[in-house]
């Protein structure tokens, strides 16, 4: 009876240490999956603040181009102002005045 108390307790034993040998595996893989998925998080991250500034240029490009134009248009069409209101104020082109020039 002892030689089978002896042996049970023996596999239980290494019942233990065979968990205990891959609860550290899946903490380490556990570990690795993480810091891989915070450089991919990171790789991402840093993608998406590269296109949010190339849209903010390029939307801020697109302003400038569309001032000018509208500038360029109601310099021409400044002296054909009936009403004796310039579009210009100081050389400034509002929101107001684009929408005007759209309107016409």
């Amino acid at each position: 009876m002892r030689s089978g108390l002896g042996e049970s307790v023996q596999v239980m034993e290494q019942r233990e240490m065979g968990v205990n040998i891959e609860y550290e595996q899946l903490t380490l893989r556990a570990n690795a999956l993480r810091e891989e998925l915070h450089t991919e998080i990171e790789r991402v991250l840093n993608d998406i603040i590269k296109f949010k500034v190339h849209i903010q240029k390029s939307l801020e490009d697109y302003e400038g181009f569309v001032v000018e134009e509208v500038e360029q248009e109601l310099g021409g069409d400044d002296d054909d102002d009936a009403d004796g209101e310039g579009y210009l104020d100081g050389g400034e082109v509002t929101a107001q005045m684009m929408v005007d020039a759209q309107e016409e």
